[in-house]
């Protein structure tokens, strides 16, 4: 496929790779530059597989194996064959995962996807698949020799389309697209042939699943959000890795980088994209309506992205005329750059700032009122709720007594309550009730309404009683309605989605 020059060893886990890849797919670790694969010293060169294959030489190593170049003893034909890593080999899960890169491939029929041809086992129980040989470079080799025509760019990315459209209506979802996972073949005409490789952690729909919930696995420069977060995927994570590599054909650069794994999938959950013209300068307008395209493959939420790869397709070729000699014809973008360009710096700089200190102690002073008001309104509903009570335990206690007697109007210090009135109501409204007005029950009232009640009074023959008299405590009673919260300020929104969730906000 490609020839090795160099290679990559993660510091962490010591494993050695030969592609692009910035961080270890297994620890996240930043990788670093090794000596060279030297293909003599790899003790599978000259040996048979299975009497049928054998291996010439190495052609590189990647994150779940390595690629050899074989030759058919039988056909004498070439094929490339992927063998998982030893070290791999003796977790059951990594097994069944690599196994399933060759059955997913192989349910996919297009040009545009590389064809399985066989698979097996070495005598070990390493497990390998065998596949056609391609010659020509990894895209991420492509894009490093220098910037693309921008004719050859949109070929190359209509041909990525075509084939992941292929595989999401065949019920599979690569969700490890990447420049080094698309190969580019040159054709005798001088055309580009592109192939989708390395099917190695997609999810077939049916299967069972063996990534666990919540694992991240991928390369970050490419991965959803929502990959990104470890949730759930569907075919709109591809559409969004083809959003990266379309930004990176037209641009020559990823949308978002880092110095770290983590660094790097923040990015891709919380920030906007630059905008072409931030990248390419006065370029931009040549690329026109595609920058609209390729922001909104980019977008966060996948509701916001193109729903299907036959949509994106068609919507490049709604906007894009493609000329015999590369160049394109594009049309102009539907949002201006200048606008666009200002809207991504608002947009980040809302999303992003962290609040004033006046922000906050405003915010801490509201939530203080509301729990405040929340308390007082508990205090004075259980304070009424008291006078409740111990005004039925006195009916009780005053029927238990054998009733009570009507009292003259003109008796000293008796309290009348006229028509209308109501001494519920007077108490509800924080009157107090002198200590000698007694409470009458319904049945006991007299026919006159301007008639009062109270105990009769104690005769000569008979001391008086010593029974302490109640006074009910002076309060004001509350409102039948609780007390509504203070009314807070809107929360400030950041433009265009609000994917961002402000942790300073109440």
């Amino acid at each position: 496929m490609f020839d090795v020059v160099k290679a990559k060893r993660c510091l962490t886990c010591q494993q050695r790779f030969t592609s692009e890849a910035a961080f270890c797919p297994f620890d996240g670790e930043r990788l670093v530059e090794a000596e060279g694969i030297e293909p003599g010293k790899d003790p599978l060169i000259g040996t048979l597989v299975d009497n049928r294959y054998e291996i010439l030489e190495s052609l590189g190593e990647g994150g779940m194996g390595a690629v050899y170049r074989v030759r058919h003893k039988v056909l004498s034909r070439m094929f490339a064959m992927k063998i998982l890593r030893r070290e791999m080999a003796r977790e059951k899960e990594l097994c069944a995962r690599f196994i399933q890169e060759a059955r997913a491939a192989a349910t996919i029929a297009h040009a545009n996807v590389v064809q399985i041809n066989d698979y097996g086992n070495l005598p070990d129980g390493t497990p390998y698949f065998v596949m056609e040989l391609l010659e020509g470079n990894p895209l991420s080799k492509v894009i490093k020799l220098g910037a693309l025509p921008a004719g050859r760019a949109v070929r190359i990315v209509q041909q990525i389309a075509s084939g992941l459209g292929a595989a999401h209506r065949a019920g599979v979802v690569h969700r490890d697209l990447k420049p080094d996972n698309v190969f580019v073949c040159e054709l005798e005409d001088g055309k580009d042939s592109v192939k989708i490789l390395d099917f190695g952690v997609a999810k077939v729909a049916g299967s069972a699943s063996m990534t666990k919930t919540g694992m991240v696995f991928g390369s970050p420069h490419y991965m959803s959000p929502e990959q990104a977060s470890g949730q759930p995927v569907d075919h709109r994570a591809d559409i969004y890795a083809m959003g990266v590599i379309m930004y990176e054909l037209f641009t020559g650069r990823v949308p978002f980088e880092a110095d770290t794994f983590m660094g790097v999938l923040t990015k891709h959950m919380f920030m906007a994209p630059e905008s072409f013209e931030v990248r390419v300068g006065d370029a931009a307008r040549e690329l026109g309506a595609l920058e609209d395209i390729t922001l909104r493959c980019l977008e966060k939420k996948p509701e916001n992205r193109f729903p299907t790869m036959e949509a994106l397709v068609e919507a490049i070729d709604e906007v894009v005329e493609l000329c015999s000699d590369d160049r394109i014809d594009v049309r102009p973008s539907s949002v201006g750059s200048e606008r666009r360009s200002a809207l991504s710096s608002f947009r980040l700089a809302d999303e992003m700032e962290p609040p004033l200190p006046g922000e906050v102690s405003a915010a801490r002073a509201r939530r203080g009122a509301r729990d405040r008001g929340t308390r007082l309104a508990l205090v004075a509903m259980i304070v009424a709720g008291c006078m409740f009570v111990v005004a039925v335990a006195l009916v009780a206690w005053s029927r238990g007594r054998g009733g009570a007697a009507a009292i003259p109007e003109t008796a000293p210090g008796v309290t009348t309550v006229g028509a209308g009135a109501s001494p519920t109501a007077s108490s509800a409204a924080g009157i107090a009730v002198p200590p000698t007005v007694s409470v009458m029950s319904t049945s006991q009232a007299p026919a006159s309404a301007s008639m009062a009640v109270q105990e009769p009074a104690p005769s000569k023959a008979e001391p008086a009683r010593t029974t302490p008299r109640w006074t009910p405590p002076r309060t004001t009673a509350p409102s039948t309605a609780t007390a509504a919260p203070t009314a807070t300020a809107p929360k400030k929104q950041p433009a265009g989605g609000g994917e961002i969730v402000n942790p300073w906000a109440d």
